[in-house]
């Protein structure tokens, strides 16, 4: 199956009043018969003064660690290239690895240019004194140790083979599926360590062991075969009460393809970037907010899909458009 891609990070007002860039990073890439859709959080607590390059660094991982693990695909073949238990699991430890190398490289090259740890930098003063101790001691093992938290960021990202589509995800944010019989799901496990602001991050020791996934099988002659897939910061999920926040996604979500199906996706999507996240953000959230998406490019799997949908999570049914 192939998939239209978009992907759209805003910084949100709650930040924008304190000087501090977007923490937010999302993007998308192609590359043979692979797609890649990708958001990073970076979290806005005092310690992670440099989550917005964490964030950004996560991205940049998630993409080139699939081009390496899923270089094959890029070869054209009869027989369908699959996940398999052991490659998802080397690859999970691949991301998180790199992802430090990065980070401890960007770290290191700062402190060239800069020769202390904050240099100036707005966040910085919101440090805390356990942890500027921590980022500027004397003692090298207690640096390397420490240092990531600066660079806490989640990830959530999505792959698609044709054949499958692989989804992973460290911390908050949410990752739903709408399935060509008309269904929404949200096929990666729940982490019961995500509790209202506390959320697990890419910079812990063990991160890689905390990674969730899901595998999605793309047979198109499936009603579970996955139409669309949409990835959202807690800047988007928190814009609805946390007690029926799917219920509210799968709605919004309904629109943007009704939209699609009415106006097309460029029209849509500019809609998304100019208006619908700015809109959410200033008016709900108040925070960084990012949004990425695969949709079928099948015009009838996607119709046959919007069709199917529950009327609840629809548009108006007295059938006056919405625009998302």
């Amino acid at each position: 199956m192939k998939y239209r891609m978009f992907a759209k990070s805003v910084l949100g007002p709650k930040y924008a009043a304190k000087g501090w860039r977007c923490q937010d990073r999302s993007g998308k890439v192609n590359f043979g018969r692979t797609q890649v859709i990708a958001v990073a959080d970076g979290h806005g607590s005092s310690d992670c003064f440099r989550s917005e390059y964490g964030a950004s660094l996560a991205v940049k991982t998630a993409f080139e660690q699939t081009m390496l693990y899923c270089r094959n695909t890029a070869e054209k073949s009869d027989a369908p290239v699959r996940f398999s238990d052991t490659g998802i699991l080397n690859f999970k430890y691949a991301v998180w690895n790199e992802w430090r190398r990065l980070v401890k490289k960007n770290w290191d090259e700062y402190l060239k240019l800069h020769k202390t740890p904050g240099g100036g930098e707005v966040r910085y003063e919101s440090v805390s004194e356990k942890y500027k101790a921590r980022f500027g001691s004397s003692d090298k093992k207690v640096r390397d140790r420490y240092l990531y938290v600066a660079y806490g960021t989640t990830l959530l990202f999505a792959v698609a083979i044709e054949s499958q589509i692989l989804l992973l995800q460290i911390g908050d944010g949410t990752c739903v599926v709408l399935q060509k019989n008309g269904e929404y799901r949200t096929p990666v496990p729940p982490d019961e360590e995500n509790f209202l602001n506390v959320t697990v991050s890419l910079c812990e020791d063990d991160a890689n062991l905390k990674i969730r996934h899901a595998v999605l099988d793309c047979d198109v002659n499936s009603p579970t075969a996955p139409v669309a897939v949409f990835l959202s910061s807690d800047g988007v999920d928190d814009c609805y009460p946390v007690y029926r926040n799917e219920q509210y996604l799968y709605r919004l979500y309904s629109i943007v393809l009704e939209n699609i199906l009415k106006v097309g996706f460029d029209a849509t999507e500019a809609e998304i970037a100019d208006h619908l996240l700015p809109g959410m953000t200033e008016k709900s959230s108040r925070d960084d907010i990012s949004l990425a998406y695969f949709i079928v490019q099948d015009r009838e799997m996607l119709r046959e899909a919007y069709d199917n949908i529950d009327t609840p999570f629809k548009p108006s049914a007295e059938g006056t458009s919405e625009k998302p």
